[in-house]
């Protein structure tokens, strides 16, 4: 998928070298897989007819179910004994099937649980993969030339790396659902930690349709929960960066279920709360005190790119951040539209921004849990609803 032709020197480098990246990586594929299941193809910019046609095709690739032998033999290297001794029951029926993991029912002590496997092989894979990033490099500081390059490619290789430790995700699972609980009508599955490690994650099942395959009774009661859960574990220093359809379970008794918090980044709640109050300020049509928020306490911008950074903010968003908005595939790919047209105004503020590493995770989280309310596609005040969860 090469940058089209009218793309700028700069950007269009950047694309295409990440376009290259992806064809020659195993993990690459993996991406664009994952890419199919979070992202409606018809609202991201730039999408081609082709596109979705491409996302699929990658995402049958590497998601043919593993083999019961294969399962076995990551259980019993994971729990140094077969799994006939450790569980009561294996279904031997995936509940799921990914690029990255597949999941099998179970039942452990008498309680139902969830196995999360990992793809034999596919850490070491990755791991040999992220050489790579290094290509990354130049591109990168000819498009964002404030931008401390390193930096940000050793936070991408880290996050690479975490998501595929899966007793990692089962401490940060713990730990977001300690954080969660406060939120009203949301559910996070506890983790059974005696049966997680490297490769393996068991949390309790949660029963009920996702929004793959369901559309919800209320939309816009789930997608207030859902913001309402991104917002309380970011303030609270943890970015949930993997939303996605699969991972939002519709339970009988009107409860929304969230998969996947294992899958996060520790957010600076300093710059998370600054983050707030910049939109704050843009929503009051206030563009000094929005400026002084990017170039004071977040740092992002000078104070000068950081006023013309108010203005391409809302000719971007629009009301999807300012007033009562419908977010659905079209509003994205309007903004989409939009976006295109302040190519090289954007172009001028990335090269003069100095984003924190520490920022990838919360922007990651914001981009993907919009992909999904876009599902829904629910008519909210976005912004007011964000600074209320806040």
């Amino acid at each position: 998928m090469p940058a089209p032709a009218d793309t700028p020197p700069a950007l269009r480098g950047l694309v295409d070298a990440a376009a290259a990246l992806v064809r020659r990586s195993s993990s690459g594929r993996v991406i664009l897989a994952r890419t199919a299941a979070i992202a409606d193809a018809a609202a991201l910019p730039g999408a081609d007819p082709e596109l979705a046609a491409r996302l699929e095709q990658a995402r049958t690739e590497v998601s043919a179910p593993l083999r019961p032998a294969e399962i076995e033999r990551t259980l019993k290297a994971a729990w140094g004994a077969a799994p006939r001794r450790v569980l009561d029951a294996l279904d031997p029926e995936p509940l799921a099937v990914g690029p990255a993991a597949q999941v099998h029912r179970a039942t452990h002590e008498g309680r139902d649980v969830a196995l999360k496997v990992l793809r034999p092989g596919l850490a070491a894979a990755v791991r040999s993969d992220l050489a790579l990033l290094d290509l990354l490099a130049t591109p990168l500081r000819q498009v964002f030339g404030a931008m401390d390059a390193g930096a940000v490619l050793r936070e991408l290789r880290e996050t690479a790396l975490d998501e595929l430790d899966l007793e990692h995700e089962a401490s940060t699972q713990r730990a977001a659902r300690r954080i969660l609980r406060p939120v009203a009508g949301l559910v996070v599955p506890a983790p059974v930690m005696d049966l997680c490690g490297p490769e393996v994650l068991a949390t309790e099942l949660l029963e009920g349709p996702t929004l793959v395959t369901t559309r919800p009774a209320d939309p816009a009661a789930v997608a207030r929960t859902l913001v309402a859960a991104h917002v309380t574990a970011a303030r609270a220093g943890l970015a949930l960066t993997d939303p996605r359809p699969s991972h939002v379970v519709l339970l009988d008794d009107g409860r929304v279920g969230l998969l996947g918090t294992g899958v996060g980044r520790t957010a600076d709640r300093s710059r998370v709360d600054a983050a707030l109050q910049a939109l704050l300020h843009l929503r009051a049509g206030d563009q000094d005190a929005f400026a002084a928020v990017l170039a004071g306490p977040l740092g992002v911008l000078p104070a000068a790119e950081a006023l013309q950074a108010y203005a391409l903010t809302g000719e971007v968003a629009g009301e999807l951040l300012t007033g009562r908005a419908l977010l659905d595939a079209a509003a994205l790919a309007e903004a989409g539209r939009r976006g295109g047209g302040q190519v090289r105004g954007g172009l001028a503020l990335a090269a003069a921004a100095r984003p924190a590493p520490a920022d990838l995770g919360p922007v990651r989280s914001v981009a993907q849990l919009t992909a999904l309310l876009a599902r829904l596609g629910a008519e909210e005040d976005w912004g007011a609803l964000i600074l209320e969860a806040a």
